[in-house]
């Protein structure tokens, strides 16, 4: 092979290699078709609620989110979803009643309890847990759902926040200190550090203390090490590490370089999916989702 064709190659390779890399500044937030005050993202299933508590289904194909009929519901959370089964989705109504959407009906079915907060995530304990479903009640109990009972269990009590993703659980009480759940003794353990929020990746833990400073948690250590300040929200999940600063400004963690890189645009609020996204709301209650072209 000639010296003059070995270049040729060499040139070739970089024009491919560089048409596969997308320039950050062309990673963006696109404003999708609704209207809503919450957004919850899982591997394929993205809903929301609006500022009356109607629910709203994404629908990819359209790029546009529907109403699911006689729904009425201030918060939803969806997560869980494998190859292997759907996400779940379930939802609170301003009561505190908790609801369960059923895919065969396309509807919220009633499920017996009372709740101020619900998250959901993938489950892989036993067959009796296939999802991760806490939620905790207005006196601050903590319960796990068992579908095998199809009941909230009791689990601790004295907890304002859990957060669950990739099987594992965290949880956050009334004093910001911060608490991991021990599968084995079925008991929360804590967890040196305090903090104002917490949110579970599929690999990590992130949380945002007092200050408005960003944590990450060094499992070697067993501690939270801070990493940057000026945040107002931390969302984790398999499409990425996100955080909003106190602006309303949006940055993306990049793993390979274990920095922040800003995106462009401005949210409130944003939630991280593990397959279907990441998606936010800004204070005009406008919904947008990331895009690389």
């Amino acid at each position: 092979m000639s010296r003059k064709t070995g270049c040729w190659i060499v040139l070739l390779a970089l024009i491919c290699f560089a048409s596969l890399v997308v320039p950050a500044s062309a990673q963006h937030f696109k404003q999708v078709t609704g209207s809503l005050a919450s957004v919850s993202a899982g591997r394929n299933e993205v809903f929301g609620a609006d500022v009356t508590n109607a629910v709203w289904r994404y629908v990819p194909s359209t790029k546009s989110f529907v109403k699911i009929s006689n729904a009425s519901l201030f918060t939803v959370a969806v997560g869980g979803g494998t190859v292997s089964q759907l996400d779940a989705v379930w939802g609170l109504d301003t009561t505190g009643n908790v609801y369960e959407f059923q895919y065969n009906t396309k509807t919220f079915a009633k499920i017996p309890g009372v709740l101020a907060r619900i998250t959901v995530g993938i489950g892989n304990q036993d067959k009796c847990h296939p999802y991760e479903i806490w939620g905790i009640n207005p006196e601050s109990s903590v319960y796990r759902y068992n579908y095998c009972t199809k009941t909230f269990v009791e689990i601790a009590n004295g907890l304002v926040q859990v957060a669950t993703g990739g099987g594992d659980v965290w949880g956050l009480d009334n004093s910001d200190g911060i608490w991991h759940y021990n599968f084995g003794a079925q008991a929360f353990e804590p967890v040196q550090g305090f903090l104002t929020q917490i949110a579970v990746g599929v690999n990590d833990v992130w949380g945002v203390n007092s200050s408005n400073n960003v944590f990450r948690y060094d499992p070697t250590s067993g501690t939270f090490n801070s990493v940057g300040g000026n945040t107002a929200q931390v969302a984790a999940g398999g499409d990425g590490m996100w955080l909003i600063d106190t602006s309303t400004h949006i940055f993306r963690f990049d793993s390979s370089t274990e920095s922040f890189i800003q995106v462009p645009g401005d949210l409130t609020s944003i939630s991280v999916g593990s397959g279907a996204g990441a998606f936010g709301v800004n204070s005009g209650d406008a919904v947008f989702t990331f895009v690389r072209p």
